[in-house]
């Protein structure tokens, strides 16, 4: 499974920053089994808008917005393994947001939370459910039930 995430805005705490490539180091010793490759962008918005309107036929597009479906994190883990994409594509919007126009576009829209997040807590968000759903693929211990 090939899996990318693109996001506008720069990491502002050293952090954020620090916890994301935590995650990154973490999914790429898992990649070494052959399961996720993960690629990750900071893009422009306008970048964004090319990715959804020139879409590959192969990508399945999925953004995250706070009114998007809730979704389990098996239902999530569902979602990276067993869908027929090459790879899939996860939007992370900037200060403010997407578009109506642009949203519907997108093949999915999921929810993180309810409440409003910074691109930098959703991105770590969701990069660690990515590395949870291949550790539950594995059958590694790190989530438990």
């Amino acid at each position: 499974v090939i899996i990318e995430l693109l996001y506008q805005d720069k990491f502002k705490f050293n952090f954020e920053k620090d916890l994301f490539n935590k995650y990154n180091e973490r999914l790429e010793k898992i990649s070494k089994q052959s399961i996720i490759h993960f690629l990750q962008k900071r893009v422009s918005e306008k970048k964004m808008f090319e990715k959804i309107n020139k879409k590959n036929s192969n990508d399945f597009i999925v953004i995250l917005e706070e009114t998007g479906k809730n979704i389990s994190t098996n239902q999530f883990k569902d979602l990276i393994f067993n869908s027929s994409a090459k790879k899939i594509v996860f939007l992370i919007g900037g200060t403010s947001g997407f578009n109506k126009t642009f949203i519907e576009k997108a093949d999915l829209v999921i929810s993180l939370s309810k409440m409003t997040l910074t691109h930098s807590f959703a991105a770590i968000i969701l990069l660690e459910q990515i590395y949870r759903s291949a550790t539950i693929k594995l059958g590694h211990p790190y989530h438990r039930k």
